[in-house]
């Protein structure tokens, strides 16, 4: 069954779910939001303090819901369990977009990189996870090395609550729950205890880094030759998006609260900053537009 929300719908849910966590402090960065000087509404980073970068490409579920479906008659071949009805998501085709080889250089190690995708396809299912902030729940978080390089076939993640699998070919993932991934995110604090301001320039050199290598793996793959010399985002060209802020949330007929339906982004030209902001903003702009992906800076509180 396909999906009845969009990425950016699921995206906003869950992005403005996690800067409520608890125990974090999570700041979602837009660069629209650095420009004009807001606090809150998105963006809180302190500078001056430890900060882990946390980057979420966001899918949809799609809900297969018959065991003809190719991902449950294959794991069922191999001896495993994927229980019907259960949610589906693509990684995007390596003949179509580098993107997953992007976001395997993007997770090295020194970042946090994760696809997030929903338990839930339906529109009333994410208005009933936004009235109960429920969405970080019921989310599940892949991190692009669990999956390793693809070859150009179509690939899916498939996962039922309790089981995850890689397929075409049938493999079994290792993925986190909203909890693992704070987890994750309080032992990585622990071991990066250097200012964000002074994090920043390394940051930008490592993902300006991680696309020469993701660039350069897709183009050996596709057997097309060297790759280009210069990256876009070395180009300093790249759009600067008007990203959302929380708006008002209405009450629905049975008066559980509704997700708004977020507007499309609109782009603008950017405003001059000063030296560390403006590298804050490099960063998101490049996790925006070169590797598809949300940044969301973690701090301790």
């Amino acid at each position: 069954m396909k999906p009845e929300i969009s990425e950016f719908s699921y995206g906003f849910a869950l992005t403005n779910e996690l800067v409520g966590w608890v125990a974090l402090s999570a700041a979602p960065v837009f660069p629209s939001l650095i420009e004009e000087g807001k606090a809150g509404g998105g963006y809180d980073v302190k500078l001056d303090r430890p900060g882990v970068p946390l980057f979420l490409q966001f899918k949809r579920s799609h809900c297969m819901v018959r065991r003809t479906a190719k991902e449950h008659q294959a794991v069922v071949a191999l001896g495993g369990t994927l229980n019907v009805p259960y949610y589906r998501f693509p990684i995007t085709e390596a003949t179509t977009s580098d993107q997953h080889e992007l976001l395997l250089a993007l997770d090295d190690g020194s970042n946090l990189v994760f696809y997030a995708a929903p338990h839930f396809h339906r529109r009333n299912e994410i208005n009933q996870a936004w009235s109960r902030s429920d969405v970080a729940r019921r989310s599940l978080f892949v991190a692009p090395r669990m999956i390793g390089p693809l070859d150009d076939e179509q690939h899916h993640v498939a996962f039922d609550g309790g089981n995850t699998w890689l397929c075409s070919e049938p493999r079994v993932l290792e993925v986190l729950t909203n909890r693992g991934l704070e987890d994750k995110l309080n032992g990585f604090l622990k071991e990066h205890d250097q200012p964000l301001g002074e994090r920043l320039p390394s940051l930008v050199a490592e993902m300006h880094e991680a696309e020469r290598r993701g660039r350069q793996k897709a183009e050996l793959r596709r057997g097309s030759g060297m790759p280009q010399d210069t990256s876009i985002s070395d180009r300093g060209d790249i759009p600067v998006v008007e990203t959302l802020t929380r708006r008002s949330i209405v009450e629905g007929e049975s008066d559980a609260a509704i997700m708004p339906e977020p507007e499309p982004p609109m782009s603008r030209e950017p405003k001059p900053l000063g030296s560390e902001a403006a590298v804050l903003r490099q960063v998101a702009d490049i996790a925006a537009h070169v590797f598809e992906t949300q940044l969301i800076i973690v701090q301790p509180r």
